[in-house]
């Protein structure tokens, strides 16, 4: 095949020729018989190489299209392309042929990425300078100024204590503990480093850090991954390479319960993306994370009780590009949520994405609304209908039996989706609809044996909150529900348009009225996050208030804002 001939183009070689006649000029019979048998064994091995990939793509290509659609791309005035492209045809058949990872990973070894791939630097800038005159926040903070976009960070509750954990200064990982009981404070402090947003690289939020605590005290923070960097060399669980940079790792406390010190963990593959973590009753740890970029399976590590390295990854999903339009790949985005001590129930979406690193700014790629869960003491995944799923699902097995909102033939389209279990066990999902007139988050139930679309959130039927007269409630979250009139805080907008934070009461759970405020500002944002004991009692919240480019995160417990005095 004529691709298959063309496999390396003048890139792979302009770094190996040796120049070596003037050296040989100088140098002794003896010196330039090693150099020569040196240069034979660099070709022989070269060429052996060459063959053998040769002999697999001519293989793999009668019954795959993509070898020959992604050799079609090469821009023959481009002297990087066709090694580009060579790059992309390779982590496509390490990923997805493992034949061919012990024939690649033989040839690497002893050579850097720029020796086997003529390519130049990768352009992930350019960082955004800060306004020499920063947008004043409200003290109370407990972060320095944040970049990017780091959500309200990350928690897990261990007895009186709250450990927090952040993307801070560079998208490092920070770290912080603050005890419910005594309001003292530890840290923040940063727990390790990031490969992400060094240098001139812009600032990358992917790598949003977990915290998790193992059943010895130790506390295990995953962090810094948006697909790997080059020299990591090639995924052997995706079908597409690094290109946006960002080595996903893992650490751990020296020390129970001591945020001071972390140590490496080598257990998790540097070329993972997004992170979410849940312990369940029996002390298990579950990591999600995707397995590498867009065109990459999500998977999940388990950490069991008593241990404190996870073990290998299983696959959930698997990417698949279409039959008939090979450049494009199709993909899932997931959502998991422990439900109960032994469920993690899975929400995900449909991503259509493309080798051409092409986005769609109209839907993003983003179609459907699936549900299924994990039980993980069988570890099995069931859908709606308590069917076992094989893994790993594809698009064709995901719309046969995890299917509960078809978007295809709808105005809307589900830009982020979240698993919920009504009352009664019945299997739900909200999913966030968005138009070109509006972006609302709406649900899908499987209730009589079929899923009903474009239903509201339960508990947000009628539900009013009253200032000085009704506004609309951007998020509600009940601090004690025993009583008949239960507590709750709310962010909301009033009727200038400035943004609220404050506590409200209500005598039915549903018509609510503000008692005390405490923040309200113009032009910021807030983000709010409850922090949860293991009873799912809200014990505090943490906010992210964000305006122009200044953001810091807050904690709120006990009718007040919580600081270290940072300065």
């Amino acid at each position: 095949m004529k691709f298959a001939n063309q496999l390396f183009g003048y890139g792979f070689y302009k770094s190996t020729i040796p120049v070596l006649a003037p050296l040989l000029v100088s140098l002794s019979l003896v010196c330039a018989g090693c150099v020569s048998n040196h240069t034979l064994k660099e070709d022989t091995a070269k060429h052996d190489f060459l063959e053998k990939r040769k002999m697999l793509i001519e293989k793999y290509s009668e019954k795959d299209n993509v070898f020959s659609t992604l050799h079609g791309q090469i821009d023959s005035n481009d002297l990087e392309s066709s090694d580009y492209w060579r790059w992309r045809i390779d982590q496509y058949m390490y990923g997805q042929y493992p034949e061919y990872q012990v024939i690649y990973d033989s040839f690497r070894q002893g050579r850097t990425f720029n020796q086997i791939y003529g390519l130049s630097s990768e352009n992930l800038g350019p960082k955004t300078p800060l306004p020499d005159n920063m947008p004043a926040l409200p003290h109370g903070y407990f972060t320095e100024n944040l970049p990017g976009n780091p959500h309200r960070g990350w928690h897990t509750v261990v007895g009186d204590t709250v450990y927090i954990t952040y993307q801070g200064h560079l998208t490092d990982p920070y770290i912080a503990s603050y005890n419910l009981n005594t309001h003292q404070w530890h840290g923040p402090n940063r727990a390790a480093k990031s490969t992400l947003s060094k240098g001139d690289r812009k600032i990358d939020s992917h790598g949003r850090p977990i915290i998790e605590l193992d059943s010895n005290g130790h506390l295990h923070i995953v962090y810094g991954g948006h697909g790997g960097e080059r020299e990591d060399g090639l995924n052997p669980l995706s079908i597409d390479t690094p290109h946006a940079g960002g080595r996903m790792l893992h650490v751990m406390s020296e020390k129970p319960y001591d945020i001071s010190s972390f140590v490496y963990v080598n257990d998790i593959s540097p070329f993972a993306s997004y992170t979410k973590s849940y312990k369940m009753g029996n002390g298990d740890i579950y990591l999600f994370t995707r397995a590498g970029t867009h065109k990459s399976p999500w998977v999940y590590y388990k950490m069991k009780n008593g241990q404190q390295h996870f073990e290998d990854p299983v696959i959930i999903t698997w990417p698949t590009p279409q039959q008939d339009t090979p450049i494009n790949v199709d993909t899932f985005y997931i959502n998991p949520v422990a439900i109960s001590d032994t469920e993690i129930a899975i929400s995900f979406l449909w991503h259509e994405c493309n080798f051409n690193e092409v986005h769609n700014k109209t839907n993003y790629g983003r179609v459907n609304a699936y549900f299924m869960k994990l039980d993980t003491e069988s570890g099995n995944f069931y859908n709606a209908q308590n069917e076992v799923l094989s893994l790993p699902i594809t698009l064709k097995q995901a719309n046969a039996k995890t299917l509960a909102f078809d978007s295809t033939r709808r105005e809307e389209t589900p830009f982020n989706t979240k698993p919920i279990i009504l009352k009664g066990g019945t299997p739900a999902v909200a999913y966030e609809a968005l138009t070109d007139d509006f972006r609302e988050w709406r649900m899908t139930a499987f209730k009589n044996g079929k899923w009903i679309h474009s239903l509201p959130i339960p508990e947000t039927v009628n539900r009013t909150l009253r200032d000085s007269n009704d506004v609309e409630i951007v998020n509600l979250e009940i601090l004690d529900n025993s009583n008949e009139s239960p507590m709750a805080l709310v962010v909301y907008k009033d009727s200038n348009g400035k943004t609220i934070f404050a506590e409200a009461e209500s005598d039915n759970g549903r018509d609510w009225h503000v008692t005390k405020k405490h923040l309200k500002l113009e032009n910021v944002r807030i983000q709010m996050e409850a922090v949860k004991n293991r009873l799912g009692d809200t014990v505090a919240v943490v906010l992210n208030l964000k305006k122009g480019a200044s953001q810091r995160l807050y904690l709120w417990h006990e009718g007040t804002f919580r600081t270290p005095l940072i300065d």
